[in-house]
């Protein structure tokens, strides 16, 4: 009780202590509860202090999975799984090297095979945050992880059949594109609005941990066991997270609802009518998603746009990294394969610090609205100047700026990947899938358009970084023009 009425704002420890203070029993616990023995309180704080024994020592500084609150619990569970998720994505990017030698696949044989994925990725959007929104995140992401490790799980066995392994990759594609429209759809109903940015940061930030990961991963695998050993562990990790995470729903969501309610008063007292807990109330009946609305509103449509170049700079950039490092910096191939690690190492760095200072901003009365469009300024605007200053500058300069440079782009974990839980948490599925539809665009003409650049100019800077400049800040002006974080009322 102490726990709900609190707000779920102080450990089990703290509010344990406290009721012990508002009964009179101040000082050490009776032995039979077992988990405080020792802890006094002091008077003015209310701080639970001299921790003296070894198991009270552990439990302070070490948390436990179980003693988290159901939203971080929850939150938690998703990042894996959106790791899992970058492991399964890049994983074809180191197996088909081995893959091409044994089946005597063409270059352009293997591009295609790769370029599978996204053909699946943006068919899932819209109907993803259909499914999200009418069903719940909770029930479509076990879903669409079960679907993506499944299809990872097969690729061994459809390798002498080059149109089923070209179908296995698009329903990895899939089962990836409907997963972030229900990521948002469980944010938006479980996380307050003071607290979405680091969630949301943590979330689709655990992606670079993917990255890094099924790129440190996969060559140990393929050295020790064949490249068939990358797919088949990678796709059961991903079945096994799904038993879990059903499996940890089923046994919480009474808990997790309650959760909800108790901090409903808080989030309503802060002036903010569009509280996590009060949102997770609102069915989908048997209304019609207003569509007509949503494709109107001209928030939407800048954000649309935003997400567009983030993407474009974003594949492109990490699709010929390797290949730049590689034929314009004269590196070798295992040297550039190892510098390409470098974005996601900053952009997990550059994470850490975004999402804590967008929701400290919240918190300290600034309009999310202006919160939003700083962090989405810096997110393009950083890798701008650090690619102007690469087309300027030395070998050295442009081999550590430019990861960093693409590093900044983390910012827009906590602008635009926050922006649709800001403009409608209840339909904010619907927004994810919509703006993830057209962010998918990139994927499948922006990286062939920047080869095709490249054979007739020659030019990296032609090619590569004008391209991304112009998206970096033609995407500045019109997200600060028509962008908002203001609730709309669809309906």
């Amino acid at each position: 009780v102490c726990w709900r009425e609190r707000g779920q704002q102080q450990s089990v420890l703290r509010c344990r202590a406290q009721v012990d203070k508002e009964r009179g029993q101040e000082g050490a616990r009776s032995q039979g509860d077992g988990d405080l023995d020792g802890v006094s309180l002091v008077e003015d704080d209310k701080e639970v202090t001299a921790l003296s024994t070894l198991r009270e020592f552990k439990d302070y500084f070490f948390f436990r999975f179980s003693e988290l609150e159901g939203r971080y619990q929850v939150i938690l569970g998703i990042a894996v799984a959106f790791v899992i998720c970058n492991m399964d994505r890049v994983n074809i990017s180191v197996a088909v090297i081995p893959m091409s030698a044994d089946y005597g696949w063409t270059p352009t044989q293997a591009g295609l095979i790769q370029s599978a994925f996204f053909y699946g990725y943006l068919v899932a959007q819209l109907p993803g945050g259909w499914l999200a929104n009418k069903f719940g995140g909770e029930k479509v992401l076990p879903f669409g992880v079960f679907l993506w490790s499944a299809a990872t799980f097969a690729v061994p066995f459809l390798t002498g059949d080059t149109g089923a392994l070209y179908l296995s990759r698009a329903a990895v594609g899939l089962g990836e594109g409907i997963s972030p429209p229900a990521a948002v759809d469980i944010i938006a109903k479980r996380v307050p609005v003071n607290e979405r940015s680091r969630a949301t940061t943590f979330v689709f930030g655990s992606m670079h941990v993917g990255t890094i990961s099924g790129l440190l991963i996969a060559p140990a695998l393929i050295k020790m066991l064949g490249w068939p050993s990358v797919f088949i562990v990678f796709g059961a990790v991903g079945v096994i997270w799904c038993f879990w995470f059903e499996s940890f729903f089923s046994k919480n969501e009474e808990r997790l609802n309650m959760e909800m309610e108790a901090s409903t008063g808080a989030e309503v007292g802060n002036g903010n009518d569009s509280s996590a807990a009060s949102t997770v109330k609102e069915k989908i009946k048997s209304e019609q998603v207003p569509w007509g609305a949503i494709a109107k509103s001209t928030p939407i449509r800048a954000l649309t746009y935003i997400h567009f170049c983030n993407n474009w700079a974003q594949y492109s950039i990490l699709a010929w990294l390797p290949t730049f490092y590689k034929d314009e910096l004269g590196m070798k191939l295992h040297e550039a394969a190892q510098l390409s690690l470098l974005p996601a190492l900053a952009g997990i760095a550059v994470s850490f610090f975004a999402a804590p200072l967008a929701d400290n901003l919240v918190e300290g009365g600034m309009p999310v609205t202006h919160v939003r469009k700083i962090m989405q300024g810096v997110a393009f605007a950083a890798p701008a100047g650090c690619m102007l200053a690469c087309m300027a500058g030395d070998e050295h300069l442009v081999t550590w700026l430019l990861p960093l440079g693409i590093g900044f782009q983390a910012f827009s974990l906590a602008g635009l990947y926050c922006n649709h839980q800001d403009i409608s948490p209840k339909y904010a599925s619907i927004l994810s899938g919509t703006t993830h539809l057209f962010a998918s665009l990139p994927g499948v003409f922006g990286v062939p358009f920047t080869g095709w650049l490249l054979d007739h100019t020659g030019s990296w800077s032609i090619s590569l970084f004008v391209p991304c400049l112009f998206f970096y800040i033609s995407g500045i002006l019109v997200y600060t023009k028509w962008g908002s974080g203001e609730e709309i009322a669809f309906e």
